[in-house]
Order: structure tokens, then sequence, then C-alpha cells
């Protein structure tokens, strides 16, 4: 998790400062002459003193930095690497540990490669592994790291910068023919802002878990205890907002699980669980609400022929709390159903049957009913697919799946719902080719009120070319939404293309998105298609738009010399709900690398323009590069 500070007070705070030629070449002259003398150590092997056995390995180096910020420039010359140093005292069974420290380089793995050069440390040990009573305590902080704002729709995000901590212990009792336990607790905060943008980021959160396993007289017993504390301030990328989002939120979740053999190669199951929330909401105006979430499931398994296999479900739910993303319920911004009570009652069978040996048929009834918003539905549903694999020649490497369900009441037949499943793959003149397309409407639907749609594609078309050359192609799709509601509906598009020969690459993307979404501090989260507009409070959901595209070319000309470049724009709107929110970056970076024996030269470039806010908002500009030399080790 993140706390955030704005990107420019730390753009500001990191600032090279100006230097004298003569002082820049004395320190350069300096750097190189430790550089030589680093290179020139020896390499020693494995370290045991008394009862402690060691090994530390890493990468030292230096290099020249340099950066432009809205016009102003920064230099410098300095050391960077990283190490990972790890032993065990007396028995790694006994106590191991791993220290992991880094200074001054790119550890960050978004999109926008190394805008700034974080600094940090990951260290763990564990205690009696080797015994029934094992534990573990893990610490890791990461300063000026750059990171990514994402977007629905796998485009590229808004870059963004900032640091966070972690903390978190573990224990377990794992005594023979006793109930398992294991306790954990940790702690996680940092800040994160996005580059253009007025408003920052920050929470802290603290997490307890207990859980625990027992197997008696044939049953397999679970259970599962968590608490989370979460406090956040984030943006909702509305320039010159005064009062951000501020959110407290409290959960509790109560598990338990059980399960048994049954006769015929069968099995049953029941599970339970609880969560109860408490949380505040302030973006402006002041929003507060408690409630609980209960669920009961239970399923029956068995196979009373060889090709027949039959199965019996029963649940109850009473509340949509569950069907948010984690992000939302798990990020701050649970707790916004707000509009009554929802209640669900369901108990169906299915059975599966093989008539031939490509053929499998499936049959199922569900009895349903709901209660939401002060409405009681009710309904029965009759189902059948047929799942067939083409074997012909001609049809070779085709399968499909083709279902309908019939919903009825006591007035008569409401509704038919159609889904279907095509899939094909298959290798033709050289060429490998995937798709797959499925198609739903209103089939499972979240509230059988409504009748909604789904459906979305994947192919992929690959082709070998010579020894070492190779051509692929792909394209992805999918759209879901209330028929009957407007604006209810997202859809998200991507295609790809790459193309290698022999040493040289060249790849390349485009993708688009909308619909409903919701702000978290880790990006916007869109809302599943199956949840209703009217399940959410007032507010809570905003519009979206995306696009973007891009290009990569990577190339090794000679030997031990690897280059790359990349290009990627971006650029999309929010609507919350009349206010308009217009994001667009530009994003160019380039790497190279030379090998020479144990030696690498390394260089970067990185330039970002992006911007943030309405309309005519200025943007800000980053470039960074650097230049150095690195080599591995292993001290001992």
């Amino acid at each position: 998790m993140v706390v955030v500070i704005k990107a420019s007070r730390r753009l500001r705070a990191k600032r090279y400062c100006h230097s004298l030629a003569a002082w820049k070449a004395a320190c350069f002259a300096s750097s190189v002459l430790i550089g030589v003398f680093l290179l020139a150590l020896p390499v020693a092997a494995q370290v045991e003193v008394g009862d402690t056995s060691m090994n530390l390995s890493g990468d030292i180096g230096f290099n020249y930095n340099g950066s432009m910020i809205q016009g102003i420039s920064g230099h410098g010359l300095g050391l960077s690497g990283d190490a990972s140093l790890q032993g065990s005292y007396y028995n790694p069974n006994f106590l191991s540990f791993s220290i992991r420290p880094f200074y001054d380089r790119a550890q960050s793995n978004s999109a926008f490669g190394s805008l700034t050069n974080s600094s940090g440390v990951n260290a763990g040990v564990n205690l009696f592994s080797g015994s029934h009573f094992p534990g573990s305590f893990s610490f890791s902080k990461v300063l000026n790291n750059t990171g990514e704002y994402g977007v629905p729709g796998g485009g590229v995000g808004l870059a963004t910068n900032g640091s966070n901590q972690g903390f978190a212990l573990s224990w377990s009792e794992l005594l023979p023919d006793w109930p398992t336990l294991t306790a954990s607790y940790a702690i996680e905060s940092g800040s994160e802002s996005i580059y253009g943008s007025p408003q920052e980021s920050k929470q802290t959160s603290h997490d307890l878990t207990l859980t625990s396993s027992y197997q008696v007289a044939g049953f397999r017993l679970g259970g599962l205890f968590s608490h989370r504390n979460l406090d956040g301030t984030f943006s909702e990328l509305l320039e010159g907002v005064q009062s951000p989002v501020v959110s407290d939120t409290s959960t509790n979740n109560y598990q338990f699980t059980a399960s048994h053999s049954f006769p015929m190669q069968g099995s049953y199951s029941v599970s339970a669980s609880r969560v109860t929330y408490d949380y505040s909401f302030h973006d402006g105006s002041s929003q507060a609400s408690s409630g609980a979430s209960d669920t009961v499931n239970g399923n029956l398994n068995f196979r009373p022929l060889p090709k027949l296999s039959v199965g019996v479900n029963a649940s109850y739910n009473d509340s949509l709390l569950p069907d948010l993303p984690q992000e939302m319920v798990g990020g701050g911004t649970g707790g916004t159903i707000s509009l009554g009570k929802f209640r669900s009652y369901l108990v169906g069978s299915d059975a599966n049957y093989q008539v031939l040996h490509n053929l499998f048929v499936h049959a199922t009834v569900n009895h349903v009913e709901q209660t939401f918003l002060g409405q009681s539905y009710s309904a029965t549903q009759f189902g059948g697919s047929a799942n067939y694999n083409l074997e012909h020649n001609i049809l070779q490497g085709l399968s499909f799946n083709i279902a309908v369900v019939d919903t009825a009441n006591k007035e008569g037949n409401t509704a038919v719902g159609f889904a279907g499943n095509l899939n094909y793959r298959r290798k033709f003149a050289g060429w490998e080719a995937d798709a797959n397309f499925s198609y739903a409407q209103n089939v499972e639907t979240l509230l059988i009120a409504d009748t909604s749609s789904s459906y979305g594609y994947v192919s992929t078309l690959r082709r070998r070319i010579g020894n070492r050359s190779y051509f692929m192609v792909g394209y992805s799709g999918s759209h879901s939404g209330f028929n009957t509601i407007s604006d209810s509906t997202s859809s998200a598009q991507r295609g790809s293309a790459s193309f290698s020969y022999r040493r040289y690459t060249a790849s390349g993307f485009y993708s688009t998105s909308n619909g409903r979404a919701a702000f978290t501090p880790t990006g916007l989260v869109a809302l599943p298609g199956n949840l209703p507009p009217d399940a959410l409070a007032p507010g809570t959901a905003i519009v979206y738009n995306s696009k973007s595209y891009g290009f990569n070319l990577s190339a090794s000309p000679i030997r031990r010399l690897t280059v790359s470049g990349g290009y990627a724009q971006s650029s999309g709107d929010t609507v919350d709900p009349v206010l308009s929110t217009f994001t667009k970056n530009k994003l160019i970076n380039g790497v190279m690398q030379y090998r020479l024996r144990k030696v690498y030269v390394n260089g970067g470039y990185t330039h970002l323009t992006q911007s943030v806010g309405t309309l005519g908002t200025a943007p800000i500009s980053v470039t960074t590069y650097y230049i150095g030399i690195s080599r591995w080790f292993n001290f001992f």
C-alpha cells in the first residue's frame, strides 16, 4: 500500500545541483578509480563463522545520470548496486535469513521504467521451519519508486511516484492429531502521487489473520478469521479539489468449511461465511455505514454410473457486497451498497453424461428466490447444453458448446437464455491458429429481474518463418451490460502484433476500453457486468473511456550488445458524474546493455509527458537518462 507525496515536491527534493566543470571532472576521475578497484576484487567462496553459514552476492557499479524536469536540469555521479545476503544458523530448518538491499537502481516493474532511481531493502527470517511451531518475519521498504495508476482494459495507465514500507509476522502450530493454527499480522503504509496531478493518495492497513484446519472421523474441517483496518486518502483526479476522498474502513471476516467423502466416488461439503464492515467516507460530504454479509453454501457430488455424474447444491446470500471487485472492498471504497437488503435463496441440481467419446450433454434445474429494493422475485430455471468436439479432417480442431436456459415462474415462462462457446485450434501450411468466441444472454444473472448479455473473443495467428524468424498477430475483446438499462455496458478491445528476425524484434499494440468504474487508491476498477447500477450508492460509479497504443523495437546487432526502445501513448476521460477529467501521456523509453565478461555497460533514457485534469491543464515533462558500468560479485 502507499503513502503519497506530490510528484513535483519529491522531484524537486531529489534534484541534483549544478556542478562546476572541474568538480565534475574530479568526481568522474575518482569514480572511475573506485570502479576499477571494485572490478578487480577477487571472488570468494561461502563463509562459515561458527554455526552461521552465509553467502553474499550482488552487483556493484557507478554511473552518470541526469534529469530534466519542467525545463530545470540536474546531473550527478554516484554508486549503485544491489546485494543478496542469505544464510542460516545451526541448520536452515532452525533459522534462515535473507537480506536484499538495493540502492539507486530501477527496481520498478511498471511500464514507465526508471523515471526515478529507487532504493530500499527486503528482508526475511524463518524460524524453526522443521518443527511443529514454524514462524517467519519479513520487512520491506522502498523509496522513490515508479509505479502505475491502472485503467481497465489493459491499456497504459498513469505514471506515479511514491514510497512504501511493510512489516509481517507469522507463526504456526502444527501438532499431529491436533487442530492446526496459523496466526499472521501485517502492517503496510505508503504514499503515491500521479505526475501532473495536484492530488495525492496515502494508505495504512493493519491485517490480522487466523486460520485452522482439522480432520476428525473422516471430516476435513477448516476455519478462518481476519480483521482489517484501512485508513486512506486518495484522489479522484479532479483538478482543484480541496477535499480529497478520505476513508476509514474496518472489516471482520469469519469462514467455516467442512467436507467428507460420499459413496459412489462422491463428496459433500458445506461452507458458511460472515463479513461485517464499518466505514466512513468523506469527499466534500460525509457518509458512514455499517452492516454484515452472510453466505451459506452446500454441495453434493457423486457418480452413480461410470459415464454419469450428478450434483446437488444450495446457497443463501443476503448481501451484494461479495460481488464487488476485491480492489473496492479491500481498498477503502467498499460498503457502497446502501440501497436496502438483498437476499437470495437457490436450490439446484445438475447432471453430466458422456453420450459418445466426443459428445457430452449437461442438464440443470435451479429454483431461486430473491428480494431486492423491497421487491420479491421467484423463478425456476431449466437448462441443457451439449459439448461436441469435431474430429473431421476438414474441421479438425473445432469444438463448441451450446446451452439453453428457460426461466419460468407461477405465471409462465419469463425468459429464454442462451449461451454458446466456440473454440478452434489448428495448424495448417506453417500457420498456428487459435480462436475462441463466447456469448451469453440472461444466463446466471445476479438479479433475475434484469436481463444481461455478454460476449468475448480471443484470436491469435502465429507462423514460423525460417529457422529464427517468427510472426504473431492477436486480437481480443469483451462486452457486457444490461439490455434494459442505459449506460450500464462496458467493453474492451486489444490488438497486438510482433515480428522477430534472428536477433531483431518489433512489436506493437492498440487497446481501447469504456464503461463504468470506481476510483480506488491503485487505479480505476471496472464494475462487474452483472451488477445493476441500482445496487450502488449514488455517485459511486463514474463513466470512463481510455485508448492507448505503442510499439517496441529490440536488437542485438553484435554479440553481447542488446538495445531496445519503445513509444507508448494513452488518453482517457472520466465523468464524475457531470464533471469531465482528461488524462493523457506520452512515453519514450530506451535501454542499452553491453557485456564484457562479468562487466556490464548500461545506459538508459526515459521521457514522459503527462497531464491530468480539465481541458487546458499544462502537462508535466520529465526526462531522465543514465550511463554506467557494473559487475556481479560473489563475495562469499
